[in-house]
């Protein structure tokens, strides 16, 4: 081949590759502009050039844009201190990275995952910075609204969510632990609007009588609530006096609620404080075993020692071991189902898989009484290879349905819980259609093994859902750090979202936030038409409770 002919196929190829980069390139700014706001700037700050979406959000046209300085959108209650940070990043040549509330033309505010990037010449010198944005004004809001969960709907004192992250900064805490005597018995002989007067009338009194303390006062569970002190004023030589004088205070106390007679009651509490346990989030089971044995005593209160805990547990967890031991021999352990249905085709679509054990007067044993026990006992693991076993074992014949099993976090953090999945999965002949829930109310210890179960039973086309979301440790990191398919939104937000207004709001905005990721919501305690209406409404993808269906031992 001549010089020349070389020459010239080796021009043709290299403007080919040349024109194919520009071309790649070009389809990369296309895409970018396209879902991105960016912008660029000189080293004073001036903008040089923005995209349509960065015109639009902001309010300005591209001519009032070029030219100014880009503080232009800077929102006033930005500290200056972030600006700073930012500008000394991207001078040493770094890419900056952050969120940033910015203001519309009109005055509006809107926020923004920024990158900042530095862009260098050949000699390594900043020429310019280009911006690329993405609007998250939506899920900031979303998560805002998420972040009152930490209020109870019903008395707006803090709740338990409040409680785990308050105590962490304590130094010495005192935790006091307040019961209403036989509260069940009281609710179900007015009624539960009755009950909830009761329980607002018992937060008001707390809220007026420890105004002057410095206290929290939190609402934890039904018609229980805890009183949190830092060593002080309040220590462990006077609790007593201080405690005596907050039940006394609250049982002369009775309520109007136009029922046949005003209603008192009376109180029990158990105080527990630092010297107990050096992770104090243990203080509240602590001191909830102090109130127990003081009812159970015939005393007002009681403070925790250690020697309680056998008392209490000893007698108790001997029968139940024995019991469970039992069951498991003569396979008494057998998964109920309760029907979800899909909100849009109004057909039941999956079941959930909830264990019953049978005692020996073949009454029906609800797992509120045995799991706990099981779980001390090292029986757990078994009880879930059961309901996984038996429920596999119906459904590997009704592929018309998905079955939810739900799976603790010790399930996981167990290896040969772990490998006995994979074994099932296998052998199963329709794995896309199980659903493994995992209770969102425990803390996940270790993501990095969750995560790895969790792409290993992927593989198999298993789907995973959160359950309980919105209690316990609900929050965005939690859901962003699990490949999830389903939400399933707490019950007891559920049940009060047609008279609450602040329970629909938070369920409103899990259901956004959902959808914002691509998962399916599922609602729990659906009990009636009005609630099915609500949650329907809210966009909410599925139902269960016993409006659609009660949990049976067999299929509908």
């Amino acid at each position: 081949m001549s010089f020349k002919k070389l020459f010239n196929s080796t021009s043709f190829i290299l403007k080919n590759k040349q024109k194919n980069s520009i071309n790649f390139l070009n389809g990369y700014k296309m895409a970018i502009d396209e879902t991105s706001i960016v912008s660029k700037t000189d080293l004073s700050g001036i903008i040089t050039y923005v995209n349509k979406q960065f015109c639009e959000i902001s309010g300005y046209t591209e001519e009032e844009l070029l030219g100014s300085p880009h503080n232009i959108i800077r929102h006033p209650d930005v500290p200056k201190k972030v600006f700073k940070d930012m500008w000394r990043t991207i001078e040493a040549k770094k890419i900056w990275r952050g969120i940033v509330e910015n203001r519309k033309k009109n005055g509006d505010s809107y926020i923004v995952n920024a990158t900042i990037i530095p862009i260098l010449n050949n000699s390594g010198k900043i020429i310019e910075y280009i911006a690329v944005r993405h609007d998250i004004t939506e899920l900031m809001e979303t998560k805002e609204k998420l972040a009152k969960q930490k209020i109870d709907v019903l008395t707006r004192l803090p709740n338990k969510n409040a409680f785990i992250e308050d105590i962490k900064e304590f130094k010495k805490p005192i935790l006091f632990y307040l019961n209403i005597d036989d509260f069940m018995r009281l609710n179900n002989l007015y009624g539960n609007k009755i009950g909830d007067k009761v329980l607002l009338h018992m937060a008001n009194l707390l809220k007026e009588m420890l105004k002057d303390e410095k206290c929290n006062i939190y609402r934890v569970y039904n018609d229980e609530f805890l009183v949190l002190c830092e060593e002080g004023k309040i220590n462990i030589e006077n609790y007593k006096k201080f405690l005596l004088k907050v039940i006394n205070g609250i049982e002369v106390n009775t309520l109007d609620c136009n029922a046949p007679e005003c209603i008192g009651f009376t109180l029990s509490a158990g105080i527990s404080y630092y010297k107990h346990d050096k992770n104090f989030e243990n203080l509240s089971l602590y001191a909830s075993i102090a109130r127990n044995i003081a009812k159970q005593n015939n005393r007002k209160f009681l403070l925790y020692n250690h020697n309680m805990q056998n008392e209490e547990d000893y007698a108790k967890n001997i029968a139940w071991i024995k019991n469970i031991k039992r069951a498991i021999s003569n396979n008494k352990f057998i998964p109920y189902f309760q029907p979800i249905q899909d909100n849009k085709t109004k057909k039941i679509v999956k079941y959930e898989a909830l264990i019953r054990m049978i005692d020996n007067n073949q009454k029906v044993v609800s797992p509120f009484f045995f799991l706990e026990v099981a779980k001390r006992a090292k029986l757990y693991s078994t009880i879930t290879r059961v309901v996984i076993d038996k429920t596999l074992n119906i459904f590997k014949d009704r592929p018309e349905y998905d079955c939810s099993i739900n799976l603790s976090t010790d399930d996981i953090m167990n290896i040969e819980t772990r490998q006995y999945i994979y074994a099932k999965l296998k052998d199963y002949p329709h794995p896309e259609k199980i659903v493994f829930e995992i209770t969102e109310s425990e803390e996940i210890r270790d993501f990095k093994v969750v995560n790895i179960f969790i792409k290993k039973i992927k593989e198999f086309g298993v789907k995973i859902s959160i359950d309980d979301f919105g209690t316990g440790y609900a929050n965005f990191e939690y859901i962003l750090n699990l490949d999830v398919d389903y939400i399933k939104i707490d019950g007891g937000l559920i049940k009060n979202i047609v008279t609450d207004k602040q329970s629909k709001i938070i369920v409103e905005a899990i259901i956004a936030f959902s959808k914002k990721l691509g998962t399916k919501t599922v609602v729990e305690y659906v009990s009636n038409q009005e609630i099915y209406d609500e949650v329907v409404s809210l966009g909410a993808d599925y139902s269960q409770g016993y409006y659609i269906g009660e949990p049976k031992a067999t299929l509908l």
